[in-house]
């Protein structure tokens, strides 16, 4: 198990997974987020090859509508 922090809130996860599982982890159910590791942006064309490494921070922000 790895420890990382997800939005402020410290997450306890499985070693060795990738964005697409760790967003399947949390229950998220929408599609379009976007994600940051370590305050760099991740492209969604790398979500499966990047993988959560322990202590990372990651910020995940779902996409807001607005007028």
């Amino acid at each position: 198990m790895i420890k990382v922090s997800v939005n402020g809130e410290i997450k306890e996860l499985k070693a060795n997974l990738n964005i697409e599982q760790l967003i399947e982890s949390l229950n998220y159910k929408t599609k379009g987020f976007a994600i940051a590791i370590n305050t760099t942006f991740v492209p969604i064309a790398k979500y499966e090859s990047t993988i959560i490494n322990d202590g990372d921070t990651i910020d995940i922000l779902a996409p807001v509508q607005g007028g």
